[in-house]
């Protein structure tokens, strides 16, 4: 199968690049920027075949053309902006270019070159509030978006719904959970990093790392059961609804102190601790709240797709890491 990915230079984009190119897919990577040279090297033992296109999702003749030229089986469309508040006023039109626009954009050049199923990467963020009004939400939750991010996911879902009604084109939206592990860094386009991607920073500069003195709960999807849903998603003959989620299904009790530790086996004199009385942590959990649980059941039932990565996940991120130290120099 030949899958179109967009974003396929970002977080998400590189982890299901990585795992369609070690099935043997052929795989068009999408991205503004460059395609990282590190990662170029790593996937070029995997049997599948990598091409890679330099296009802004916003620029409808440019993906057309990408469009036209590969003729995809299928697209992923992960590339997005994900604004904290000073960018949602600075790049207000920008965000809303990149993340309903572009969605709309690659809808139109999918189904105009033949592609038969379209996966829309979404967030749990298009919950909004409803994150933590309750225990856990399920997509029958009626979603409250709060942000301009979690807008513009939520209505780029309603946009792949309608279009795939109009068109005939099979249109399919993941939320996913809070993820973290493999190909993350800082590309400019995610305002907030994952909570084990900023303490790792930390102790490759030597720093000390405060954590809050409060764990907020999370419900933390390593990003190659991310990547594993979204292939599920691709694969399935026939899928009975429009929306799934990908989370882990669970919380993480101890989920940073257990990095921290984790980590001490790779950076000798790590000093990790939690923040005293009145004291500013110098990481985040994004918002600092709790967030419900995000319930899986759905694209279990219809695809089999389950977190694989259970107890071992922090230890195979950290050999990851330390496999990959080129990708952060």
């Amino acid at each position: 199968m030949k899958v179109l990915v967009t974003g396929g230079a970002g977080f998400v984009g590189l982890n299901l690049v990585e795992a369609l190119l070690a099935r043997g897919d052929g795989v068009v990577a999408v991205s503004e920027s460059d395609f990282p040279a590190h990662a170029r090297a790593v996937f070029a033992s995997l049997p599948g075949t990598l091409a890679t296109a330099r296009a802004d999702v916003t620029d409808a003749a440019a993906l057309d053309a990408v469009f036209a030229e590969h003729l995809p089986q299928a697209a992923v469309h992960a590339a997005a902006i994900t604004a904290g508040e000073r960018r949602e006023l600075a790049d207000f039109d920008r965000v809303v270019d990149v993340n309903v626009k572009g969605t709309s954009r690659v809808l139109a050049s999918a189904a105009a070159h033949g592609a038969r199923r379209i996966v829309y990467v979404s967030s749990g963020s298009a919950y909004g509030t409803a994150l933590t009004d309750s225990e856990t939400v399920t997509e029958a939750t009626p979603p409250q978006p709060d942000t301009l991010y979690a807008i513009t996911k939520h209505a780029s879902e309603r946009i792949c719904a309608r279009y795939s009604r109009l068109s005939g084109i099979e249109a399919v939206s993941a939320r996913l959970g809070s993820v973290f592990g493999p190909w993350e860094r800082d590309t400019g386009v995610r305002d907030t990093l994952s909570l084990p991607f900023q303490i790792f920073r930390l102790a490759r500069s030597g720093a000390e790392v405060v954590l809050p003195r409060r764990e907020a709960r999370r419900d933390w999807i390593y990003s190659r059961d991310v990547a594993a849903g979204l292939m599920a998603l691709i694969d399935a003959p026939a899928l009975a609804h429009e929306l799934y989620n990908i989370a882990a299904g669970r919380a993480w009790p101890g989920f940073a102190e257990s990095w921290c530790a984790e980590l001490r086996q790779s950076f000798t004199g790590l000093r990790c601790r939690v923040a005293g009385p009145g004291e500013k942590a110098d990481v985040s959990f994004i918002g600092d709240l709790d967030r419900a649980m995000m319930s899986v059941e759905r694209i279990g039932a219809d695809t089999g797709s389950r977190p694989a990565y259970g107890a071992g996940v922090l230890t195979d991120y950290a050999a990851w890491l330390a496999a990959n130290r080129a990708y952060y120099d």
